[in-house]
């Protein structure tokens, strides 16, 4: 269960990832204001954060090796 939950996390982490890059892009296209959009995905990666804490005693945002 807990390899599934790091799996999730990751891909999590990536999707945020995913959605800086895309949504800075988006932002700066249409004018609105960069600062909103940081901090929003400043709480997305504090929200993994604090889930990694809490499930697996440490807040990190990414999990490198998965045991077997």
């Amino acid at each position: 269960m807990k390899i599934l939950l790091k799996k999730f996390a990751n891909a999590l982490t990536v999707l945020t990832s995913i959605l800086l890059i895309v949504g800075l892009g988006y932002v700066i296209v249409k004018h609105q204001p960069i600062g909103d959009f940081i901090s929003e995905i400043a709480f997305c990666y504090l929200t993994i954060g604090v889930f990694n804490f809490i499930v697996f005693g440490t807040a990190s945002l990414w999990h490198k090796e998965i045991e077997k």
